[in-house]
């Protein structure tokens, strides 16, 4: 055989092994293709959560709903987290935050979001869980409080969340003035007691729990917040005592989807992770982290003697106008003696 012949073979050998390789990848890579395409996708929610909400969703609620909706359904599944103040995060989400469930202590600012089309108007949010407001005093309790009103005794110092960012301040207001308005009947005695209490407020947190971190750091006589923020610190060994006042507000937390960012992929998720926090596992972990249930009393938590809400001082609506928006910006807050959290650090234990 001439070299010329073998030289051939050898070609035609050579590419004949080319032509073969080149086909299996052409054929492993498009069939990779189309079994990655038939494979489900994976979905991403981002959920936008008031601050003293933190534990209970990083910690339990997110992943457990991450385990369920991938047994359920197949597709992978991250919860990705924003938590702050519940006013600023809903005036973050109208300027177009990319929050596609937003938790939000009030109904208030839910109805920020419906003005700010990110929700629409006949949407209902949904109530997630309860907490009364209470008060946070120093171990032993040295001034002897035992409701709002002895709030407003001399040369006693304040911490509060302000109501112009959280909605631990707005409900802290309701319950400061609802208290003595339905003990009394009497609106100017309801009045008188919000601006006597508020003659001693030194400092404004921008949340509840930045509120309650500088009443930890040494600010402060006492404060008004989340009875389920103050058992979280009590568990953590932040030594405070906690008063329940016998008529207190129930604060109601609600969970509402963002509809002008969701999209058609990810809602039926944000529908299931909202159906998941009213759920059994949802209210026990809720519970477990010092939440009332929404249902029904628990024998977990102290009775309350004479509950109220916000529908008794005619809604959040309402409320907020009269009470947030005429009363406290423009009667009470101009007139604040605030001082710097440092300076009333440094005075504690005069």
């Amino acid at each position: 055989m001439s070299d010329d012949s073998h030289r051939k073979r050898s070609w035609r050998r050579l590419a004949g092994w080319g032509l073969g390789a080149i086909l299996l990848i052409v054929v492993t890579l498009y069939g990779g293709r189309a079994a990655f395409s038939n494979a489900p996708s994976p979905v991403r929610l981002v959920v936008y959560a008031f601050s003293t909400q933190e534990e209970v969703l990083t910690q339990s609620i997110f992943p457990a709903f991450e385990r369920a909706w991938e047994a359920e359904t197949g597709r992978d599944l991250t919860i990705e987290g924003v938590f702050g103040p519940s006013g600023t995060l809903a005036g973050q989400i109208n300027l177009g935050a990319p929050a596609d469930v937003a938790l939000l202590s009030n109904e208030q600012h839910v109805n920020w979001l419906k003005i700010g089309r990110r929700v629409r108007w006949e949407a209902n949010p949904v109530v997630i869980s309860t907490t009364p407001m209470v008060i946070v005093t120093r171990p032993g309790n040295p001034a002897h409080i035992a409701d709002f009103s002895d709030l407003a005794q001399p040369d006693l110092r304040l911490i509060h969340a302000d109501p112009h960012t959280s909605g631990a301040g707005d409900w802290a207001v309701l319950a400061e003035y609802g208290s003595a308005l339905l003990e009394s009947g009497d609106g100017e005695v309801a009045k008188t007691q919000l601006k006597s209490i508020w003659r001693n407020v030194r400092v404004l947190g921008p949340s509840a729990r930045a509120t309650l971190t500088l009443f930890e750091l040494g600010a402060g006589d006492a404060l008004v917040t989340y009875e389920q923020d103050a058992r979280l610190a009590l568990a953590r060994g932040v030594p405070l005592e906690i008063v329940i006042p016998p008529r207190t507000i129930v604060a109601h937390h609600v969970a509402v989807i963002v509809d002008a960012n969701v999209t058609p992929p990810e809602r039926p998720v944000a529908q299931a992770f909202i159906s998941f926090l009213v759920s059994d596992a949802g209210q026990s972990a809720f519970t477990r982290f010092h939440l009332r249930p929404t249902g029904s009393d628990s024998d977990t938590f102290p009775s309350l003697a004479h509950p109220f809400n916000a529908e008794d001082l005619g809604g959040w609506p309402q409320a907020y106008s009269e009470l947030v928006e005429e009363l406290w910006q423009k009667e009470i807050e101009p007139r604040l003696d605030l001082e710097s959290a440092v300076q009333l650090m440094g005075t504690q234990g005069d």
